[in-house]
């Protein structure tokens, strides 16, 4: 059956709610059989490069005792585990930083399958799922510039090795309506700012009553220049907006503390400030990465446990590894689903994986 021939017969709906209706007539579309081809292609490609750069994967870790606890309002999974109460991890982050530590190669990385309860209102972001994969890595004695790096190689890496591929990827661009010819170029180093610079920007393009009335009509927010702040993460809207602008991934870095977890070192000579950063895809696709350099002093990751409320109790084993073999490390997370959408051009990142689990809506 030719490709046109099967367009024209059975489109593929862009509503998440379509896949508890017929799921085999959207992921067996050939067009949804190419998006998956190049999750596999970039999967590839990524390994390819971090196994390059010495690093050693290892199987993620499932469930434990606590799980990451600073994801943008999403809550955590439970379940009971021989007459305890285990976490279904939300990322690798705690396990990452201990293998960096006790590897010789100080360099490791998983395929990181997530699970987190995202609120409602998320779902129509185009860009959030409850069960999603990461591409976690962390470097021992490595700062978060130096991880930053090796990030913006990777995206190099992928991109430059996508575009063998660019015919498919233009009939996957041509379905779903994109105005894209070709892939990015991409230069480096890629661009960086701060936080407070991103916020600097977006203020001043607040002042502009179009860039408004597009936010409050594609997002339903109201009043979104309200939502900026120095103080806390970029609002979904202005990050998109942000992104919208830019023709080349970038990134974002020290953001203040109130925006991430205890783990994200602050700088010792900048109280409030940390030594993290995003990584935000073009074109509007928004955030591909986060990551920083970590807090592995027990002291200063106790404080930080009681400025957040976490229970340290919770946290036992983690906090007797750093206290005994703690040491420096950086590390990031790549959504595996937000870089196929981002390179395929996707309109929503529940496109990017076969069954996909999408806040508020019940599907196979």
């Amino acid at each position: 059956m030719s490709l046109q021939k099967s367009e024209a017969q059975r489109q593929i709906p862009l509503e998440p709610e379509a896949f508890k209706q017929d799921i085999y007539r959207i992921v067996s579309h050939p067009i949804m059989q190419e998006v998956y081809r190049f999750r596999h292609r970039i999967a590839r490609a990524m390994r390819e490069f971090l196994d390059s750069e010495g690093f050693v994967e290892f199987d993620p870790i499932l469930i434990g005792p606590v799980t990451d606890p600073g994801t943008r309002g999403a809550f955590e999974f439970r379940v009971p585990f021989y007459g305890k109460e285990y976490r279904i991890m939300r990322s690798g982050i705690l396990y990452k930083q201990l293998l960096a530590a006790a590897m010789e190669e100080g360099k490791v990385y998983f395929f990181y399958p997530n699970l987190r309860h995202e609120p409602i209102d998320a779902g129509r972001t185009g860009r959030h799922l409850v069960e999603f994969v990461q591409v976690d890595l962390e470097v021992r004695d490595a700062d978060h510039f130096q991880v930053m790096e090796i990030a913006e190689r990777l995206i190099k890496h992928v991109i430059a090795s996508m575009s063998q591929y660019e015919d498919s990827l233009v009939k996957i661009w041509e379905f779903f309506g994109s105005t894209r010819t070709s892939l990015a170029d991409i230069k480096l180093p890629l661009k960086r700012m701060t936080h407070k610079e991103a916020i600097d920007l977006l203020m001043k393009e607040a002042e502009d009553p179009s860039v408004i009335e597009e936010l409050e009509k594609r997002f339903n927010v109201k009043k979104p220049k309200s939502r900026l702040s120095y103080k806390t993460e970029i609002p979904w809207e202005w990050e998109w907006y942000l992104s919208k602008i830019h023709n080349q991934p970038f990134f974002i870095y020290d953001y203040p503390k109130g925006a991430r977890g205890f783990y994200d070192r602050e700088y010792p000579d900048k109280p409030g400030i940390l030594m993290d950063f995003d990584l935000l895809a073009p074109e509007g696709h928004g955030e591909l990465s986060s990551g920083a350099a970590r807090e592995y002093e027990v002291s200063r990751v106790f404080a930080r446990m009681r400025e957040t409320n976490e229970n340290p109790e919770l946290y036992k084993w983690y906090l007797q590894f750093l206290k005994d073999h703690g040491v420096p490390s950086a590390g990031f997370g790549i959504g595996m689903e937000r870089l196929v959408k981002y390179i395929c051009d996707l309109p929503s990142v529940h496109l990017a994986r076969p069954a996909p689990k999408v806040p508020g809506v019940h599907s196979p």
